[in-house]
């Protein structure tokens, strides 16, 4: 009888102690950050979209550097709003806890945003926003001063005195109207500069080459062209360069693929407006881990932008945004 009393006084601490371990071990699992489980979905996956496989890149440093677990998903197109909304409510079915989401439609990702919230998953918002804001946290380039800086580089370029075409994705994209609206301010200050119209291409190569063309041809007095996206971009200076209207029309784009990076070389493409998007993907994700460890991540978190041209593109700092390390 006193034997087992023994073993069982003995038994004790050693409980403790495994109950202290079990403890101290779950400890160092959250902090070594395998209990940090991030969803992130961007607009698109495709591995031949730099941006989004930038930003990708930038999202997958983060995951590593703060010690979290992040699956990074995406639609094939970035206009497939249907096929990002089912990857939306494949990542809650999921329970991670939290998404970091670059929605494709500022209006139609609303309600599945909504449930991510009501799942008790947070939510982390980049690229563009939500209608209603329901993220906890917004990371985004300043799309209201690069349109700003765009005009600018246009007006100068034209001896203040632009006659300026503007060629957007589509009609209400949030990114799209920031830029525009940024573009406008800085035209109507100037009374000189003219803006004939903004086209719409959907954000196809195609569509942008044809309607460049078309504006081309019914208005001549054209000297200068802003195209809100990367698509836009490489379709205009297609019509342009076919056309012969290189030194003619200014074209100013957005974006740093590496063909625009050569248009840029060939004096087809004057300006560009270039984003950080290693800076929106590691930035989100950094924001989901200050959540995850009971922080108060920042509300809004803007990205400066930056005009490169043939005369500067050769910067060692335009280099680094130009030339950024994309993970395959």
């Amino acid at each position: 009888m006193q034997t087992h009393k023994k073993i069982v006084w003995m038994l004790v601490p050693l409980l403790a102690l495994g109950a202290y371990t079990a403890i101290l071990l779950q400890s160092v699992r959250t902090e070594s950050g395998k209990d940090k489980s991030i969803i992130v979905i961007m607009k698109s996956n495709d591995i031949r979209t730099e941006f989004w496989q930038t930003v990708r890149a930038g999202a997958k440093t983060a995951a590593k550097e703060f010690q979290a677990k992040a699956d990074i998903r995406g639609p094939l197109q970035e206009t497939d709003v249907r096929e990002q909304i089912g990857l939306v409510e494949q990542a809650i079915a999921e329970k991670p806890q939290v998404i970091v989401l670059a929605p494709a439609d500022n209006d139609l990702l609303v309600s599945v945003a909504e449930k991510v919230r009501q799942a008790g998953i947070k939510l982390v918002v980049i690229d563009s926003p939500l209608d209603g804001n329901p993220g906890d946290s917004f990371i985004a380039s300043n799309n209201l001063d690069a349109g700003r800086n765009a005009g600018r580089a246009l007006a100068s370029m034209t001896n203040g005195r632009p006659t300026v075409a503007i060629l957007s994705d589509k009609s209400g994209s949030p990114t799209a109207t920031d830029r525009e609206t940024g573009i406008r301010e800085v035209l109507a200050a100037d009374p000189p500069a003219v803006v004939v119209g903004t086209r719409y291409a959907a954000n196809q190569e195609e569509l942008a080459y044809q309607a460049t063309k078309q504006l081309l041809a019914d208005h001549p007095e054209i000297n200068g062209m802003i195209c809100l996206n990367e698509t836009a971009t490489l379709g205009a200076a297609k019509a342009i360069k076919e056309l012969n209207k290189s030194a003619s029309v200014k074209l100013v784009g957005f974006g740093a693929s590496i063909y625009e990076i050569k248009l840029l070389e060939e004096g087809v493409l004057h300006a560009t407006l270039v984003q950080k998007p290693f800076n929106i993907g590691y930035l989100g994700v950094k924001a989901a881990v200050e959540l995850i460890d009971g922080k108060k991540a920042n509300p809004r978190d803007n990205i400066d932008s930056t005009v490169v041209t043939k005369e500067n593109m050769y910067d060692p700092e335009n280099q680094k945004l130009l030339f950024p390390f994309v993970e395959r």
